[in-house]
């Protein structure tokens, strides 16, 4: 069975947190999301599958390489990501992907 090894990718990801100013959050998620603090629903559309996607306190919220945003649990997350920095020489990287 042929083994696939998936591609290193930037992303850019901001953590819901209690503290996290919901400005903040619309202003990263390009307004996509759904903020009822009150009820402690959160969701954020996920253009690529036009749907609502809900998550929680804690969950990361990540824009993906086509533009898409979605959660990710902290655990998976950790497992996953891992800080980075943009070399200013790096040429493989969609410099828009990342902003």
């Amino acid at each position: 069975m042929p083994l696939f090894r998936k591609r290193p990718i930037l992303v850019s990801a901001v953590q819901w947190t209690e503290g996290m100013c919901m400005a903040d959050l619309r202003a990263f998620a390009d307004n996509l999301v759904a903020l009822d603090d009150i009820n402690r629903v959160f969701r954020v559309y996920d253009r690529l599958h036009n749907t609502w996607v809900s998550f929680e306190y804690g969950d990361w919220i990540i824009r993906g390489v086509q533009g898409e945003f979605y959660p990710c649990k902290p655990d998976v997350f950790e497992a996953t990501y891992e800080a980075a920095e943009l070399a200013q020489d790096t040429q493989d990287v969609d410099a828009e992907a990342v902003r």
